[in-house]
Parts: structure tokens; C-alpha cells; sequence
């Protein structure tokens, strides 16, 4: 019987040492730095419909310091692949110019090597991009003709006036 005791008193202290020594590891798992994410350019050799949509997402997320930060880089650099082609895009898209969007359509349609899933997302991507240049030229567009038709109410105004007649209601 002393035995049986003293056999269940060992059983337990073990089992006690492997549950404390779980609860340590797990709290110094805790307290561990988190690993870096893989680049994008490193971890991709083709470009994939998830890789592309948690670039897009990564981006999303960035501040426009880091975005600018970004493009500066990837506008150094001489020859790009088609990941940080992708990339260069991806950042141009946040960004309110007609340049930026040319550059953006540009370097969306440069992408040669991609899988067949990824494919309607950068065809969406360049039709986006035409959109939203399209938008921006008939807007200005839009803007020169109201400043036109000011000046030509301006002038009709000032014509009225000169010749004293009575404004029309």
C-alpha cells in the first residue's frame, strides 16, 4: 500500500513538472518578439491570386509615410520583377494623381508571369485603373467647362450692367 502511494505521489509529481514546465513555455512563447513576415518579392517565385490579395490588403494598411517610404525603394530600384511590379501598382493605386495611375496601369500591364486564378484580379486591377483615370480627365474636363461658363455669366453680367438694362428674371 505504501508502494501504491508512493508510486501515485511520484506519478503526480511528474505529471505536475510537465504541466508546469507547459505553462512556462507557453507564457515565454508569449513574451517572444513575433517573426517577421516574409517579403513579398522573397517569399513569391510566381504570383498567385492569395499572395496578390495579402499584398493588397498589407498596403491597405500601410500610412501614407510608409506607402511614400515604399515607392521611393521600389523607384530605385532599376529592373523590377513581377512581384514588386505588382507592388508598384498596388502602392500607385492609394495615390490621387492621373501620373500615379498611368504609372500604375503601366506597371500592371507590364506582369507576364501569373497564374490563371490571379488573372481576373489584374484584369480588374487594370480596368480600376482606366476608371479611375478616365474619371479624373472628365473631371478636369468638367472643371474647365465650368470655369468657362462662369466667366461667360461673368461677362454677360458686366454687358447688362454697361448698358443699363434690366436683368432678366
Amino acid at each position: 500500500m505504501v508502494d501504491l502511494f508512493l508510486f501515485n505521489l511520484a506519478d503526480a509529481a511528474m505529471t505536475f513538472k510537465s504541466v508546469f514546465l507547459a505553462g512556462l513555455l507557453l507564457m515565454l512563447g508569449a513574451c517572444a518578439a513575433p517573426l517577421e513576415r516574409p517579403s513579398f518579392h522573397a517569399a513569391q517565385t510566381g504570383l498567385d491570386a492569395t499572395a496578390l490579395l495579402n499584398e493588397l490588403s498589407r498596403v491597405a494598411s500601410l500610412s501614407p509615410e510608409q506607402r511614400r517610404r515604399e515607392l521611393d525603394r521600389l523607384d530605385s530600384e532599376r529592373r523590377l520583377d513581377d512581384a514588386r511590379r505588382f507592388q508598384l501598382a498596388a502602392l500607385l493605386e492609394r495615390e490621387d494623381s492621373v501620373e500615379a495611375l498611368e504609372r500604375g496601369l503601366k506597371s500592371v500591364s507590364a506582369i507576364a508571369e501569373i497564374e490563371s486564378r490571379a488573372r481576373p484580379l489584374l484584369e480588374l486591377m487594370k480596368k480600376s485603373f482606366k476608371t479611375r483615370i478616365e474619371l479624373k480627365q472628365q473631371t478636369a474636363q468638367v472643371q474647365e467647362l465650368q470655369d468657362k461658363l462662369d466667366q461667360i455669366k461673368a461677362l454677360e453680367k458686366s454687358l447688362q450692367q454697361r448698358n443699363g438694362l434690366p436683368k432678366a428674371p
